[in-house]
C-alpha cells in the first residue's frame, strides 16, 4: 500500500508543477543523503557465501543496498554509507585500516567472523577458539525484542572471544541446554559495530538445504535419495535438524537479528523503508499443492470445487496416464488453478519416450509430454514424485535448467521424524518458512 500511496504522491506532484504555469518558486537543491547499505564480499575467500548476505537482505525487505569486493572497500568507499556489512573474510593489513577508519569516523560495521585485526570494533579481546556447531540464545531485549529466547542451531564453526567493552546480543551454547561464557552475537558498547561469531549465510543455507555432506546419501537406508536425506544422519544418529527446535523457523529467526541490527543503526539517522514479508498485511501464507497420479477427473472436480468454496487456488503436479484431457485443464485454469509435472527419477518403461532412469531425464520426459498434451505452459513450480533428489543442490540446478523457479518438494516425512520419547516432530524441516534462493 505505502508504494501505492508514494505513486499518487508522484503523480500529484506532476501534476501541480505542469498545471501550474510553471510558476513555481525555486527550492535550493538539498545535499542527497548518504546511501544505506553495503554489503563487503570476497570471491577469492575460501567461504563462498558471503554474496547470500544479499539474499538475506532481500527476504528481509531491505532491497536497497550495493554490493563491492573487498579490494575496492575503500575507506572513501566505505565512508558513503550508513551501514556496512562485511562477509567472513581475511583482511589485509590497509583492508583493516579502512574499516576501523570507517568505525571511527561514526560508521555502522556488522562483520561475519571478523579478521582479528578488527575485533576490538566490537569491544572482543584475546585471541579466538573455536567451536564446531553449537546453538545460540537470543536475550529477547533490544534488537532481539520479539525474537525467539530458545536456543537455535548453528552449523559451522563459531569463534570464541572474551568481550570487554561489549554487550552480548546472543550467548553461544555448547548444546541445546549448556550456555558457554562466550558471546555468538556481540555489540560495541560505541554503538558502532555488531559482530556475528559464526557465519550466518553459511548457518542459514545449512539450515535451509541440509547437510551437504548427505548430497547423494541415502541416509535411511530406503533406497530413494530424498530430500529428508539431507536432514538426517546415517545410522539412526542425532537428525542434522534438532528435532525439538522445529516448530521454530530458526533460520528466519536468526536473519531477522540481521535485519533488526540493521534497522536500529540507520533509523538513529533516517527512516529505512523495509518491504513487508508477504503482500499487503498478510501474516501467513499457505500454497496449496497437489499430487497427482492419473486420477479420474471427477477427483480432481471434488478438489477444485473444495477449493473455490474457500476463495483458494491449488496447483496439481501431473503424472503421465489417467486421461485427463487439455479441454478440463483449461476450464480449471480460467478459474485461477494451475498444473504442473510431477516427474520421477527413476521409472523403467518400455515404452522408450517414457524410459526415465534418473532425474535429469525425468524432467525432460515430463516437460515433453506436458507440452505434448495441453495447451498452456507447465507451471513453473514442481513436486518431484517420492521427493527424490540428486546430489545437496543438483536437483535444484536440474529443476532451473527446465524452466522451474519454486520448489516444492522440501517437506516433513518419515518415520526419522519419531523422537525417542516417542513424539513426532513437527514444524519446520528447513528452519525457515520464507522462500529463498538455493546456492
Amino acid at each position: 500500500m505505502a508504494r501505492y500511496v508514494r505513486l499518487i504522491t508522484a503523480l500529484i506532484l506532476f501534476l501541480l508543477i505542469f498545471t501550474s504555469g510553471g510558476n513555481i518558486t525555486p527550492i535550493e537543491a538539498q545535499a542527497a543523503p548518504a546511501k544505506t547499505i553495503l554489503v563487503v564480499v570476497n570471491d577469492s575467500a575460501s567461504n563462498k557465501f558471503g554474496r547470500y548476505l544479499g539474499e538475506i537482505l532481500i527476504a528481509e525487505g531491505l532491497s536497497s543496498y550495493d554490493v563491492t569486493t573487498v579490494t575496492s572497500a575503500s575507506a572513501s568507499v566505505l565512508a558513503q554509507y550508513k551501514v556496512v556489512v562485511l562477509a567472513q573474510t581475511p583482511l589485509t593489513s590497509a583492508q583493516a585500516t579502512a574499516f576501523t577508519t570507517y568505525v571511527n569516523g561514526g560508521g555502522y560495521l556488522i562483520a561475519m567472523r571478523p579478521d582479528s585485526q578488527i575485533t576490538s570494533l566490537f569491544g572482543l579481546t584475546g585471541s579466538a577458539t573455536t567451536q564446531t556447531n553449537g546453538y545460540l540464545k537470543m536475550s529477547g531485549s533490544g534488537p532481539s525484542q520479539g525474537l525467539s529466547t530458545e536456543t537455535l542451531q548453528i552449523h559451522g564453526t563459531v569463534d570464541k572471544y572474551t568481550t570487554g567493552a561489549a554487550t552480548t546480543i546472543a550467548q553461544l551454547y555448547s548444546n541445546a541446554t549448556t550456555s558457554t561464557t562466550f558471546p555468538a552475537v556481540v555489540q560495541s558498547t560505541s554503538g558502532h559495530g555488531t559482530a556475528f561469531l559464526y557465519d550466518l549465510p553459511t548457518n542459514i543455507i545449512y539450515t535451509r538445504q541440509g547437510n551437504p555432506n548427505n548430497g547423494n546419501v541415502d541416509s535411511d537406508g530406503d533406497g530413494i535419495l530424498r530430500t529428508i536425506d539431507l536432514f538426517q544422519t546415517s545410522g539412526g544418529g542425532a537428525p542434522w535438524i534438532d528435532r525439538d527446535k522445529m516448530p521454530i523457523p530458526q533460520a528466519d529467526q536468526q536473519q531477522r537479528l540481521l535485519a533488526r541490527l540493521i534497522q536500529q543503526a540507520i533509523t538513529n539517522y533516517q527512516p529505512m523503508p523495509q518491504l513487508w514479508y508477504f503482500p499487503g498485511t498478510t501474516k501467513t501464507v499457505l500454497i496449496s499443492t497437489s499430487d497427482a497420479h492419473a486420477n479420474p477427473t471427477n477427483w480432481y472436480q471434488q478438489v477444485v470445487d473444495i477449493m473455490n468454496s474457500h476463495n483458494a487456488k491449488d496447483t496439481f503436479y501431473l503424472s503421465i496416464g489417467g486421461g485427463l484431457t487439455d479441454q478440463s485443464v483449461q476450464t480449471w485454469r480460467t478459474q485461477g488453478h494451475e498444473f504442473g509435472i510431477h516427474p520421477y527419477a527413476n521409472k523403467p518403461d518400455p515404452y522408450p519416450p517414457f524410459n526415465i532412469t534418473n532425474l535429469n531425464q525425468g524432467f525432460d520426459v515430463y516437460t515433453d509430454w506436458f507440452g505434448m498434451t495441453f495447451s498452456s505452459p507447465v507451471s513453473r513450480t514442481v513436486r518431484i514424485h517420492q521427493v527424490a533428489w540428486s546430489g545437496w543442490t543438483d536437483a535444484a540446478d536440474i529443476a532451473v535448467n527446465h524452466g522451474m523457479a519454486l520448489d516444492a518438494n522440501f517437506y516433513n516425512w518419515g518415520p526419522w521424524l519419531q523422537k525417542p520419547d516417542g513424539s513426532w516432530a513437527h514444524g519446520y524441516v528447513t528452519g525457515s518458512g520464507q522462500p529463498m534462493k538455493f546456492i
